[in-house]
């Protein structure tokens, strides 16, 4: 299996399904040595004492796993850019203490999903540091989730073209079908073949509504193709 050190996912657009696309990627691989690893998460919310990271309570719960603390570097309550809710929650966000615990968990595990937090330009640190720094440090391809629907070209070669400026390699695309209604109209079909052609990136994953598990033959073609 010639697989990464890790795959970064990122969303062209909120609500598109970027942490169920990252649970199922997770199953798929959890039996080959692979993680999971959110660097930093907003949203935190408290239990029994403890700050519980909703990304991962939603990754371990789906596959069945306990949740693991390890997960996760940054626990931010606000629901918010991180930014913001590390300047709320009084943190000062280390990138060298996410690169630590990045390397120490890619000493235990084969692969890692990384998943972000929103898009390429979200920012981190206020002013300095973002997204797209995040993933130039760890130097792994990035797959991006797009939610099928209107508007989904122009978000998606927006991402593409900033992260090919960046010398940033990608994966390929997941296709998240997040509206459950029938597509009368081929749009979703052809969004689909605009993006793969304006792009040149060929190398895709298509999910379909509800749907709950990726099949091993086509998940391990896409991620061993090469990363462009």
């Amino acid at each position: 299996m010639n697989l990464n050190k890790g795959y970064f996912i990122i969303g062209t657009d909120t609500g598109i399904g970027k942490t169920y696309v990252s649970t199922l990627l997770y199953q798929g691989i959890k039996k080959l040595n692979g993680g999971y690893y959110k660097p930093v998460q907003s949203g935190a919310f408290e239990m029994l004492g403890k700050l519980i990271s909703p990304d991962v309570e939603f990754l371990c719960e789906y596959n069945k796993v306990p949740y693991d603390t390890n997960m996760s570097t940054y626990l931010l309550r606000a629901e918010v850019s991180p930014h913001l809710a590390a300047e709320i929650d009084k943190i000062e966000v280390k990138p060298e203490k996410i690169k630590k615990h990045w390397e120490k968990l890619s000493e235990k595990y084969d692969t890692l999903i990384v998943e972000g937090a929103g898009g390429l330009f979200v920012p981190i640190i206020r002013g300095e540091y973002y997204m797209y720094d995040l993933i130039k440090m760890l130097d792994i391809p990035v797959i991006i989730v797009i939610g099928n629907r209107v508007g989904s070209i122009n978000h998606t070669m927006l991402t593409v073209n900033a992260l090919q400026n960046m010398r940033i390699k990608i994966q390929g695309f997941v296709f998240n079908c997040i509206e459950k209604s029938y597509d009368r109209t081929g749009y979703e079909e052809d969004n689909r073949n605009v993006i793969m052609q304006m792009s040149g990136i060929e190398n895709h994953l298509l999910l379909k509504y509800g749907q709950d598990t990726i099949e091993q033959i086509e998940l391990f073609r896409f991620l061993e193709e090469s990363a462009k």
